[in-house]
């Protein structure tokens, strides 16, 4: 990864970082739940064995997280004024809220290149997308 070698910048919120985590857990948990959908997923959380299996991997990805700041990975915190900024671009864009407070940081922040797949940003005219493919 060019973000663990130093050959990039590469910045986070926490809205990303809980993104990312949440579909993690998401994923894991789909693969031991017959009938998924996020109401059974609630009921099975009750279950610490249930919880402490699907939170093997959060944990895992959360320390790789972690590793990556001391190569240089930064963590932008997001405030009042990104989720302000956040409704105007949600609704000139049509983003939905996570989207949208993603780009108002981006705005905030004074960055114009996004590592996404995300299709929902290639409409916004003042950032350059990136798309990552799978290896």
């Amino acid at each position: 990864m060019l973000v663990e070698t130093n050959k990039i910048n590469a910045v986070i919120t926490p809205m990303v970082m809980d993104e990312v985590l949440f579909k993690i857990l998401v994923a894991e948990a789909s693969q031991h739940i017959e009938n998924f959908n996020m109401w059974n997923l609630k009921k099975k959380m009750k279950d610490p064995i249930f919880s402490s299996v699907v939170y093997r991997p959060v944990k895992k990805y959360s320390e790789y997280l972690i590793e990556l700041t001391y190569a240089g990975l930064e963590i932008f915190d997001i405030n009042e004024r990104t989720i302000k900024k956040s409704i105007i671009l949600g609704e000139k864009y049509g983003l939905l809220t996570t989207d949208a407070i993603h780009l108002a940081a981006m705005k905030q922040y004074e960055i114009i290149y996004l590592a996404s797949n995300d299709s929902d940003f290639d409409k916004v005219d003042f950032i350059k997308v990136y798309k990552p493919t799978n290896r």
